[in-house]
């Protein structure tokens, strides 16, 4: 396993940390023997064919060929995990993905719509119900002004479906011949990045999909086979119960932080990821994400002396910047003459220890570098650890019952 994990000012008495050890593997176990509903994105990375690779492949260089820009309309996991993925792996090979339908404000479909009109672009709609409100809105305003401008069959030519079996967008995707691909049903949105709403955009944007699924199958495979594979969730539970904390204080809220630009939709990803699946019953801990150093000018004061409410997850990548720049002589020192890394792993380094310093719980994750071979195995970690988690809590990490309560509400004010 190339993801490492430390931690600092946490202390679990031995035989309960491996009582705990032992209820994690259980969960685990739980997890791959497909008994319980919505597990289909466990075993999926092994699942995916040469056909569908090559069908997905297919339909992104047809992308690529007609259009400088793709945009994708979806909300919450049907653009969270590509748009995370794009955010840490894209390096210009493909067309530019933009992202619409996460919510409904015109100012910003706006300028998606300027930006996109500005060359040739094709849309990628996305929702397993077919019936999203804010999905359906906006593709429908989308759809109308590429009619205007391509027609009918060609805007159906630039049209990518991804649905499920039933609803608006399967109809109108049959009627008018675009191009179709699924959702499963025994996958929710927030672990679908590896089916195909997630992996379309993703190849579209010139990213290689088949690494990306393959260091996830790695990962599966490799990862959770030693004594300590979920400790990371094991200590989430204890922090959140008070019985892990030097302060014996229970931890409310979890804050992921970075200090790499590139992961801060992963830090969007992981607050869904966990909050939608731990948030239930009175139960869960707040995610919450910071990228240094530009938050500590916010929140750094908070960090080091607030209320002790919350824990630390620093999230760090361990090779070198793919560029850099060294800091010119006239500057006053210490920076005078110093590569700018040097700069942000000092910087790394100090706060987190200014923190630890402070009684803080602070867990570290190390991961090697932003390819498609680490990425893939991130995303497939923090899902796995993130179920298991949420099992220990006694939870449904699958469901989301607030969310079907506010939609309803939505469609009453309506």
């Amino acid at each position: 396993m190339s993801i490492k994990v430390e931690s600092a000012n946490i202390t679990i008495d031995e035989e309960y940390l491996k009582e705990e050890r032992e209820r994690a593997k259980h969960a685990y176990q739980e997890l791959l023997s497909g008994d319980i509903d919505m597990t289909g994105w466990v075993t999926l990375p092994d699942e995916i064919t040469d056909e569908k690779f090559d069908a997905l492949n297919k339909a992104a260089d047809k992308i690529r060929s007609d259009s400088d820009y793709l945009i994708v309309v979806g909300i919450g996991g049907s653009f969270l995990g590509a748009c995370t993925v794009i955010d840490m792996l894209d390096k210009g090979r493909g067309a530019k993905v933009l992202f619409a339908g996460h919510g409904f404000d015109p100012v910003e479909l706006s300028e998606t719509l300027k930006e996109a009109e500005s060359g040739d672009y094709s849309v990628c709609v996305i929702s397993k119900s077919g019936g999203t409100a804010e999905i359906i809105s906006t593709f429908g305003i989308i759809r109308e002004r590429m009619l205007e401008r391509y027609g009918r069959e060609e805007t159906a030519k630039r049209t990518y479906v991804i649905t499920g079996a039933d609803g608006f967008l399967s109809d109108l995707a049959k009627e008018e011949g675009m191009v179709t691909f699924g959702i499963p049903d025994n996958i929710g949105g927030r672990y679908s990045v590896f089916t195909d709403g997630g992996l379309l955009p993703i190849a579209a944007a010139g990213i290689d999909i088949k690494a990306l699924v393959g260091a996830a199958a790695k990962a599966k495979a490799e990862d959770f086979n030693a004594e300590d594979s979920f400790d990371y969730a094991v200590m989430r539970q204890l922090l959140a119960e008070g019985t892990a904390a030097a302060d014996k204080t229970p931890k409310a809220a979890e804050i992921y932080e970075f200090c790499d630009r590139k992961l801060v939709m992963f830090g969007e990803w992981l607050k869904q990821l966990f909050g939608e699946s731990e948030g239930k019953e009175g139960k869960g801990i707040v995610p919450m994400s910071l990228l240094f150093s530009r938050d500590l000018h916010s929140m750094g004061q908070f960090l080091q002396q607030g209320s002790p409410i919350f824990y630390e997850t620093m999230i760090r990548q361990d090779a070198d910047f793919d560029v850099d720049f060294t800091v010119p002589d006239d500057v006053p020192q210490p920076f005078a003459g110093m590569k700018m890394s040097k700069i942000e792993r000092g910087m790394e380094t100090g706060v987190t220890k200014a923190h630890i310093d402070a009684g803080t719980p602070v867990i570290t994750i190390h991961f090697n570098k932003l390819d498609e071979e680490s990425v893939g195995e991130l995303l497939y970690w923090f899902k796995v650890q993130c179920a298991v988690s949420v099992l220990l809590l006694g939870v449904d990490p699958f469901n989301q019952p607030g969310v079907v309560a506010y939609k309803s509400e939505m469609r009453k004010a309506l």
